[in-house]
């Protein structure tokens, strides 16, 4: 049975709410809402508290997981133009974060699920172009935060191969040097954390320098005419490099990773003083 939002929101505003099959389907269904109190302060929480506790099975985990990786979930709209339907996508990723964290601890997932899971994420993230973080009115969008969020999770994950997810990381480096948008909200904090999970996890620091480098010396033989595209991806390199640079420094202190990338923000300042 189909309930509104506003009779959603009453719902979930009592206390002790039991999310019975009938009422997570009612949740998945208004996960995009554009109220983000009903979105953010409701739906989301509420679910996340229910997902991390005993009560949780792995009927409910297939659930989710289903609905998030369908065209109704993290691929809703995704190559149309509709500049809402990103909040459907975005928060179904966050729960896939919070099912990905459970599972590491209590697998409840079955096999061709992990099987399939890699491959569906990197689509999403080929696919994803609405970057926004927060919109006036309707409230955290943030994308690739939450999308960062469910690598982070799944590359802690004992059945993720991080060495093969290499080329997602080379997709948010390249969404992270943009041309026609600037990140303000913290999106580079949380994509940086979902690589120095993969690099606890075995990726070398040359192929994190490989997949930078290469990018970032080939937008530097372009010739400068300082147009907005041209500036955008002028701010969006150097502070996803500032905060790389900081955030390994911070994670070890031995690492050559920081000397490479001060090299590679002197190109830049050299190109572009």
């Amino acid at each position: 049975m189909y309930v509104t939002e506003q009779q959603l929101k009453m719902q979930l505003q009592q206390e002790d709410t039991i999310i019975s099959e009938e009422l997570l389907d009612q949740m998945l269904h208004h996960i995009g809402s554009l109220d983000p109190a009903l979105r953010d302060g409701l739906i989301y929480p509420q679910l996340v508290e229910w997902i991390m506790s005993e009560e949780f099975s792995a009927t409910s985990a297939e659930r989710i997981v289903s609905f998030v990786l369908s065209q109704d979930g993290l691929f809703y709209q995704l190559t149309e133009p509709d500049d809402i339907a990103v909040f459907t996508r975005s928060f179904s990723a966050l729960l896939l974060a919070a099912v990905l964290e459970k599972d590491a601890a209590k697998p409840q997932l079955d096999e061709k699920t992990y099987e399939q899971l890699s491959d569906r994420l990197l689509t999403y993230l080929k696919n994803e172009t609405d970057f926004r973080g927060f919109v006036p009115t309707h409230g955290w969008a943030h994308s690739i935060a939450h999308i960062a969020d469910v690598y982070d999770a799944w590359f802690k994950h004992p059945r993720s191969q991080v060495n093969n997810e290499q080329a997602a990381i080379a997709r948010f480096i390249e969404i992270l040097m943009a041309p026609h948008y600037v990140f303000i909200d913290e999106e580079q904090e949380r994509v940086i954390t979902a690589w120095l999970t993969a690099r606890e996890r075995g990726v070398e620091d040359g192929a994190f320098l490989t997949m930078l480098e290469k990018p970032i010396e080939a937008w530097l033989d372009l010739p400068v005419t300082w147009d907005n595209a041209q500036f955008n991806v002028l701010r969006n390199t150097k502070q996803l490099l500032r905060t790389l640079y900081f955030r390994v420094k911070w994670q070890d202190k031995t690492s050559m990773l920081p000397e490479r990338i001060e090299n590679l923000l002197f190109q830049i300042h050299q190109r572009y003083q």
